[in-house]
C-alpha cells in the first residue's frame, strides 16, 4: 500500500479535525448512541463520505486516494480522540482485502463503490477476537456455477446495517477462502445487540446464502489484515489516551477542593505526569505497529504486532483507569466523556484480543 505525500496527508488530517469538531461534538455521539444501527450509519457515515475517507486506501485507478497504513492511522487517531465508532475501520480492512485477493474485475466492480460510499462491508472472521465464542465456521460450497454459504459468524462489528459483509469460510478440502456476500438477501440473518461502547454489533447467520469468491488470493493475507487492524487500533488508542489525559488535566484544573484546584496537589500532579509518560509508551507502540505492517516475513509481522498490541493495550488502559479514577464518581458518568473513552478502550482490548492475544501470539511465535 502506497502512501499520501506529507502535504496531502497533513491536509487531509486538518479537513477530518476540522469536520469532528463540527459535525461530531459528544453531544452528537450522545444523540447517536439512543439510536438503531439502521438510523445510526447513515448519520456517521455520510460526513466520512463526503470527504473521501472511504476511499483512503483504495488505489487512485479505482477512485481512490492510493493511502497507505499511516494515513489509516491518521484517521483512526483523530477518529478515537472524537469518540467516533463508526464502521470506517472495518471498510477499509475489506477494501485492502478485495486489493490483495480479488481479481481484476472484482477490484473494478467494488472498489470504485466502496470509494464512493455506495458499498459498506464489515469483515466477518473468526480469529482471536475474544467477543467471539467458540466459532461455528462458515461452509462454502460450489452450487450452480457460484457459491454458497452455511453456517456463523458472532460478533461482527457494525454488521448491523452495512450492505455487504466479506467472509472467510472453509471449504469441502478444508482450505479457506474469501466471499463477498450481499448482506439484504433471504439467506443471510443479522441478530444485533449493542455493546458497552453503543456501537453495534451483529451475530451473522448464514442458509445457503449466495456468495462471490474472491479469486485472487496474495500470500499472508490474514497476517496483513491482522496488522493493519493492530496498527489502526494502536492509532485510535493513542488519539482516545490523548483526549482522557487533556480532560483530566482540565478537570483537575477547574475542580476545586479545601480551597484549591485538585491540580495543586502533588500527589495528584505526579499521577499525571505518569500518564503523560504511559502515552509516550502508546506511541511508540503505534510506531511499532506500523512497522509490523511493513515486515515482510511472517514471522517478524506476527511478532512486531504482538508486541506493539501487548505494550498498547497495557498503556491505553492504564491511562484511561487512572483518568476514571481523578474524576472520581463523575468519570464515570453518562455527561462525561472520559467514561465513554475508558468503555470504547475496553472494546477495542476485546476485539483485538488485547493482552491476553498479544501474548498468546509471542509465545506462539518464539
Amino acid at each position: 500500500m502506497s502512501t499520501l505525500s506529507t502535504e496531502d496527508s497533513a491536509s487531509l488530517g486538518d479537513a477530518l479535525q476540522r469536520l469532528l469538531q463540527d459535525r461530531y461534538g459528544f453531544a452528537d455521539a450522545r444523540r447517536r448512541d439512543l439510536t438503531t444501527p439502521a438510523e445510526r450509519l447513515p448519520v456517521i457515515w455520510a460526513p466520512l463520505v463526503e470527504l473521501g475517507l472511504t476511499g483512503l486506501v483504495v488505489p487512485e485507478a479505482q477512485g481512490g486516494f492510493g493511502g497507505g497504513p499511516a494515513d489509516v492511522q491518521r484517521v483512526q487517531r483523530e477518529l478515537g480522540r472524537a469518540l467516533v465508532v463508526s464502521p470506517w475501520l472495518g471498510v477499509a480492512l475489506c477494501a485492502h482485502a478485495i486489493q490483495h485477493a480479488a481479481s481484476a474485475a472484482q477490484q473494478g466492480a467494488w472498489l470504485p463503490a466502496i470509494a464512493e460510499g455506495r458499498m459498506t462491508v464489515a469483515l466477518a472472521r473468526d480469529d482471536v477476537q475474544a467477543l467471539n465464542e467458540t466459532p461455528v465456521p462458515a461452509l462454502a460450497q460450489a452450487a450452480n456455477g457460484g457459491w454458497r454459504l452455511d453456517g456463523r459468524k458472532a460478533n461482527v462489528l457494525h454488521a448491523s446495517a452495512v450492505s455487504h459483509l466479506l467472509v472467510s469460510a472453509c471449504l469441502t478440502d478444508g482450505s479457506a477462502a474469501w466471499f463477498l456476500v450481499d448482506a439484504a438477501q433471504a439467506g443471510v440473518e443479522r441478530q444485533s445487540h449493542r455493546l458497552v461502547d453503543h456501537a453495534w454489533s451483529a451475530d451473522v447467520s448464514f442458509a445457503n446464502a449466495q456468495a462471490e469468491r474472491l479469486d485472487a488470493p496474495a500470500p499472508n493475507l490474514d497476517g496483513g489484515l491482522r496488522a493493519l487492524e493492530v496498527a489502526a487500533c494502536c492509532a485510535e488508542m493513542v488519539g482516545g489516551a490523548e483526549a482522557a489525559l487533556e480532560l483530566t488535566v482540565q478537570y483537575l484544573r477547574t475542580r476545586q477542593q479545601f480551597g484549591q484546584p485538585l491540580g495543586d496537589y502533588q500527589a495528584l500532579r505526579h499521577r499525571v505526569a505518569e500518564m503523560a509518560i504511559a502515552l509516550e509508551q502508546l506511541r511508540s507502540a503505534e510506531a511499532l505497529a506500523l512497522e509490523a505492517t511493513e515486515a515482510q516475513a511472517p514471522a517478524e509481522q506476527t511478532r512486531l504486532g504482538a508486541q506493539a498490541l501487548l505494550v498498547g493495550s497495557e498503556s491505553a488502559t492504564w491511562v484511561q483507569r487512572q483518568a476514571i479514577q481523578l474524576h472520581g464518581g463523575m468519570g464515570m458518568t453518562e455527561e462525561f466523556a472520559v467514561g465513554h473513552h475508558y468503555r470504547r478502550q475496553l472494546v477495542i482490548n476485546a476485539l483485538t484480543g488485547g493482552e491476553a492475544a498479544a501474548l498468546s501470539a509471542l509465545a506462539g511465535n518464539a
